[in-house]
């Protein structure tokens, strides 16, 4: 039997999903050594390191190419208004957030990334001491901004998906971030 998020999306096709974008993220997470969250996230949810790469793939191959993107994932999680030019669900896997998707007027994706829902994120004395995954883009910028956006690559991109930088300056010196499908990876002092 399936089980439904208030949305109407599968919880068991958002945990796969999810485990997808996660896995997307595994790269910067290797980056940032961070890979220890990696493990214990998908282990939260009775996942492997191996079953998540298997996921991946599979949910890749569903996904397509940058043209069918947006229609595929809404078959994917299984979503009943396949007219729908946008949707949102409750994450399973970082509870608090909701995933926002986005189409453009060609139906392909516009955007795509998490959302904060209760902005009650951690209270630390600087950005590089943040957890990784605990707040989104806008808390972020809310509490040590103002961002300059720096590069973005696209949902289809082949190493970094759904992935963003950006500059931002705090007490008095200049840092970078980096969040991959809106929520927070990294945040270091600049090498200028």
């Amino acid at each position: 039997m399936n089980r439904h998020a208030a949305n109407g999306a599968s919880i068991d096709a958002t945990v796969k999903f999810e485990v997808y974008l996660l896995m997307t993220m595994k790269l910067r997470i290797k980056m940032s050594h961070e890979e220890p969250q990696l493990a214990a996230k998908l282990a939260e949810h009775g996942v492997s390191v191996g079953d998540a790469e298997r996921i991946h793939e599979r949910v890749a191959q569903a996904l397509g190419d940058e043209a069918s993107y947006f229609e595929n994932m809404k078959k994917l999680l299984g979503l009943a208004d396949q007219g729908a030019t946008s949707f949102e669900f409750n994450s399973v896997m970082w509870p608090g957030f909701s995933f926002n998707a986005t189409a453009n007027e060609d139906g392909m994706l516009e955007s795509a990334r998490y959302g904060h829902m209760r902005g009650d994120s951690p209270s630390v004395d600087s950005p590089t001491e943040l957890p990784i995954w605990s707040m989104d883009v806008s808390e972020f910028a809310e509490q040590y901004g103002p961002l300059t956006s720096g590069r973005k690559w696209s949902v289809s991109d082949k190493l970094l998906p759904g992935y963003e930088e950006y500059e931002f300056s705090w007490a008095g010196q200049s840092y970078g971030a980096g969040f991959s499908w809106g929520l927070f990876m990294f945040s270091a002092m600049s090498w200028d």
